[in-house]
């Protein structure tokens, strides 16, 4: 199974915490977009719009957090064979 940590001396080789990060913003800006520029605008004025996507963004950005871990060390240990 895959581990999100590295190992002693080799720590951030592959950029374990700006991989997940990075995932984690791939996972997040998908329903952002949608609710920011589609959905929200038709049921809502802009200035709610803007507030429920800014809850959005910091609720699913936390929510994300194991999922993108996860996904970044099996990626990176995926990479690791190639």
């Amino acid at each position: 199974m895959s581990e999100y940590r590295a190992k002693p001396g080799q720590e951030d080789r592959h950029g374990e915490m700006t991989g997940a990060i990075t995932f984690n913003m791939i996972i997040v800006m998908g329903p952002l977009i949608v609710w920011c520029m589609l959905l929200g605008p038709l049921w809502l004025d802009v200035k709610w719009t803007l507030i429920i996507g800014l809850i959005m963004g910091v609720t699913l950005s936390i929510i994300g957090i194991p999922v993108s871990r996860h996904l970044w060390a099996r990626f990176s240990e995926w990479s690791d064979r190639v």
